[in-house]
């Protein structure tokens, strides 16, 4: 089961709205990443999706979805599976090495690529214990992962074990308390668990690395035009772009920079601009922002640039 189209004719911030989730070819798309500033509607969205399965949009009913709220990490559960599964398997096969060894090689090819630093090591199911141990062979147990390590066992695992087919699944933040570099790489993960079980997941993120992360044809950028909330798809291009770009660019940001800093930089260009870089207010300008920012920042170093060729220019004429 996969969501095609979507029309909400009128639901809190969504009136008249309008959303597919099909690609240049009519295809139903694997994984959907919903972007946009605060107050577009993201979660909004998922909401709807998940309390709304008989209004058109594509579900049979409400077995069909499944819904990933944020702060939704039941490491608990996790760890029951885990040895749950080991348990199954070890008396299935009547080898307890070699179940465990399956289980280890399981978890280490869904996070492929993922660079995690530990791995399941032990099981002891008569104790409950479900122990980890990192490269250099110390065991600790799931509870004392990291946030984010939980984060990642207890969503993408929960998955995994559950074994979910045709369904749409709805994630909502999933970059929370993850390193941005398991930001860049997450999404594919859950790219690979939707192509394998026909599902689709619906993503809704603030996070410009899983946003880079994406193919352009997965994104849709929910903004405010003309005081109602639209679907923006066929961005010209996200996947790769420096994520300075992807906030400009995609999430609408403004500034990249504090307020203060941001305001002193567009005064020292503006300054530039009038070619009064001999100035005292544009000496004391630079001096401060290369003390604050280092003289290899991007505006420092540009700065430069130009009054260099601002003076080749002068010379010349």
């Amino acid at each position: 089961m996969k969501l095609r189209k979507l029309h909400i004719e009128d639901y809190k911030m969504f009136k008249d709205f309008h959303i597919s989730f099909v690609d240049e070819h009519d295809k139903a798309l694997p994984i959907i990443v919903l972007a946009g500033v605060n107050g577009s509607g993201k979660t909004t969205l998922l909401e709807y999706l998940n309390s709304h399965p008989n209004d058109g949009s594509g579900f049979v009913d409400e077995k069909n979805v499944i819904y990933l709220q944020v702060g939704s990490n039941k490491i608990e559960n996790i760890k029951e599976t885990i040895r749950q599964e080991y348990i199954d398997r070890a008396f299935e096969i009547d080898k307890p090495s070699e179940a465990l060894k399956e289980l280890q090689d399981y978890i280490e090819n869904i996070f492929d690529g993922l660079d995690l630093t530990f791995n399941l090591s032990s099981i002891n199911y008569n104790k409950k214990e479900v122990l980890f141990a990192d490269n250099s062979g110390n065991k600790f147990d799931i509870d004392d992962l990291s946030t984010g390590e939980k984060t990642l066992l207890s969503k993408i695992l929960y998955l995994y074990f559950e074994g979910y087919t045709d369904k749409v699944i709805l994630i909502d933040e999933p970059e929370l308390s993850l390193h941005p570099s398991w930001q860049n790489k997450v999404l594919k993960i859950y790219e690979n668990f939707a192509k394998q079980n026909s599902c689709q997941i619906i993503i809704a993120t603030h996070s410009p690395h899983i946003i880079g992360s994406a193919k352009s044809e997965y994104i849709r950028l929910l903004k405010k035009e003309d005081n109602k909330i639209v679907a923006i798809a066929n961005i010209d291009r996200s996947y790769g772009l420096e994520f300075d770009k992807i906030l400009t660019d995609i999430m609408g940001v403004e500034n990249l920079r504090t307020p203060d800093v941001a305001k002193d930089v567009r005064r020292l260009w503006e300054l530039l601009e009038d070619e009064n870089y001999e100035s005292e207010e544009y000496q004391k300008l630079y001096n401060k922002l290369e003390e604050l920012l280092g003289s290899l920042d991007k505006d420092m170093v540009l700065s430069r640039l130009e009054i260099a060729r601002i003076k080749s220019r002068n010379a010349k004429s």
